[in-house]
């Protein structure tokens, strides 16, 4: 099962969820945009929150298993792994 983290400012499309739990295939590996999808079924305006013009929204990192996932959209989720979407921070001097 995947666990997908919510970023604050988005959990109110999860009905205040923190985290959600994905099912998803386990004979190949999904893509970021695919667990999107998924997740998108469940909670109606997470994809349109985190994408602008097909691809994920500026500042936003995606952070899988602890690592930094560089080919954004089309880095590969495993059945097992936790997903962060963390948006970009700003403010501060």
């Amino acid at each position: 099962m995947v666990t997908v983290h919510i970023p604050a400012l988005l959990r109110d499309l999860t009905g205040g969820a923190a985290q959600v739990q994905l099912d998803l295939p386990d004979d190949a590996p999904v893509t970021v945009r695919r667990l999107l999808e998924h997740l998108d079924e469940r909670h109606r305006g997470l994809l349109e929150a985190l994408l602008y013009e097909g691809d994920l929204m500026p500042g936003i990192a995606v952070f899988i298993d602890n690592d930094q996932a560089m080919m954004g959209l089309q880095a590969k989720v495993g059945p097992q792994s936790d997903v962060h979407f963390i948006p970009p921070v700003v403010g501060g001097h």
